[in-house]
């Protein structure tokens, strides 16, 4: 989105992307650092705060076996995750693809939605779905910022 402006991002910033990120994303971002290293949880996370926030990526394929052969794995994942301040889950395809009859599964679209809605009852998981990289970078992006920002005001508030 090219009439958005540019991140500011605060000194000390640092995005932590996953050592098993297949195609990380954030390659060209001017003035942003990242770091690469094995998460506990999820994809996406923020220098120093990882222990409560993560963003897990999925591609649609991805989320399929997420919900069918790998619920119980998914589940364990999710309780693990509980404790987070803030977790999501981006999906890397656009919202009505998930609701439309799939070629290569019998998992039905009904179970994609019910799926959804429970896990963000259950283990308040936001979710974001999108099949622009670019508007997932900004995703990923706008809500690690604003964690960070967040968490630095709380310290400079007790350091006070």
């Amino acid at each position: 989105m090219r009439f958005l402006k540019p991140y500011n991002i605060p000194p000390g910033f640092v995005l932590v992307i996953d050592t098993r990120e297949q195609l990380p994303l954030f390659k060209d971002v001017p003035g942003l650092v990242t770091q690469v290293k094995k998460l506990d949880h999820g994809d996406y996370s923020v220098a120093g705060y990882e222990d409560r926030f993560c963003i897990e990526r999925k591609r649609i394929s991805d989320l399929t076996s997420y919900i069918t052969s790998e619920r119980k794995k998914t589940l364990r994942k999710l309780e693990a995750m509980k404790h987070l301040d803030w977790k999501a889950l981006v999906i890397e395809c656009e919202e009505i693809e998930l609701y439309l009859p799939k070629q290569f599964t019998k998992t039905v679209p009904e179970a994609y939605r019910q799926t959804l809605v429970s896990w963000h009852l259950r283990y308040n998981l936001h979710t974001y779905c999108s099949g622009n990289r670019a508007d997932i970078e900004r995703y990923i992006l706008d809500h690690a910022i604003k964690f960070y920002r967040i968490m630095t005001e709380d310290q400079h508030e007790v350091s006070k």
